[in-house]
């Protein structure tokens, strides 16, 4: 978004700020990140994500959108820790594990880092070639894992934007992969075992999280992962350019969706059956887990 003089619709200045056309809203430079707040906090409560009552665990990658939201989730006086997995791509994952510690000293979050090879003994390209998978795909499930194994209980949050959302929704709508779409939610209730899940920036575009990061001068890591997916990447471009085009259209596509989630899967629910991992205790649909499999295959 780009800077300019505006007259500053909550102060009433004629200052150096933002237009969101968004919202049809002018915002100087010192009124946005509280009116940022604002925005996730307000997201939290309509959702009913959690309470201040409630312990948070932040996915926290290094990016401009999980920077954003452990920033904000501080500084509204939730109780947040921050959790870092370190997936070892190269030079990339030692830069962003320096960022992420620097940026919790100076907030004086707790911060906990798990390294891949805590699990595993190589890296993911030999893993991607074992599990027979995308690296991407791999990669995720092995963050979902340590996230659920170092939850104990606290809610887990991550930082999609509304951005993400809608790219998920239309690659899946796409394709019509019914079992991701009759899942979409900007909460998934914890199950026994499973913490609850949440995305308090689902409805905040990625305009707005880096901002945020920029007018408070939170260093973030922007260098793309190598990996991240091609088709990821062409529906990411999409909503850049709805967002553009047709401001707003991003959150009243994702709003009417949540609307009429009821009416495309009537009986959506997840009645999988869940089970303990017999190796590790991590509840899965099989006897074995997708990571367990894996390190024997690896040993194999």
């Amino acid at each position: 978004m780009e800077i300019r003089k505006i007259r500053c619709k909550i102060c009433n200045f004629l200052k150096e700020g933002l237009i969101l056309e968004h919202y049809n809203l002018k915002v100087c430079l010192n009124c946005f990140p509280d009116f940022f707040r604002k925005r996730v906090d307000e997201t939290i409560k309509k959702f009913k994500m959690f309470t201040k009552l409630d312990k948070i665990l932040i996915a926290l990658s290094g990016g401009k959108d999980s920077m954003s939201l452990a920033k904000s989730l501080k500084d509204l006086g939730y109780s947040v820790k921050a959790l870092h997995i370190n997936m070892e791509i190269k030079d990339l994952s030692n830069e962003t594990s320096l960022i992420v510690k620097n940026f919790c000293e100076k907030e004086n979050l707790e911060l906990k880092i798990v390294n891949l090879n805590d699990y595993f003994t190589t890296n993911l390209e030999e893993l991607s070639k074992i599990a027979k998978k995308p690296i991407c795909s791999v990669c995720g499930s092995i963050r979902r894992y340590i996230m659920n194994r170092e939850a104990f209980s606290r809610v887990i949050v991550t930082g999609h934007t509304i951005n993400d959302e809608v790219s998920f929704l239309l690659k899946n709508l796409i394709f019509w992969n019914d079992d991701l779409l009759c899942r979409i939610n900007p909460i998934l209730a914890e199950r026994e075992g499973l913490s609850r899940k949440a995305k308090p920036l689902c409805l905040i575009s990625e305009e707005e999280t880096r901002s945020f990061c920029e007018i408070l001068g939170i260093k973030y890591v922007d260098t793309p992962c190598p990996y991240k997916s091609k088709v990821y990447d062409v529906f990411k471009g999409i909503t850049l350019k709805l967002n553009e085009r047709f401001p707003g259209s991003l959150i009243g596509f994702y709003k009417g969706y949540l609307k009429r989630i009821r009416n495309f899967y009537p009986e959506k629910q997840d009645n999988s059956v869940l089970q303990k991992c017999k190796n590790c205790g991590y509840l899965t649909t099989a006897q074995v887990c997708s990571i367990c499999r894996l390190k024997e295959k690896l040993l194999e």
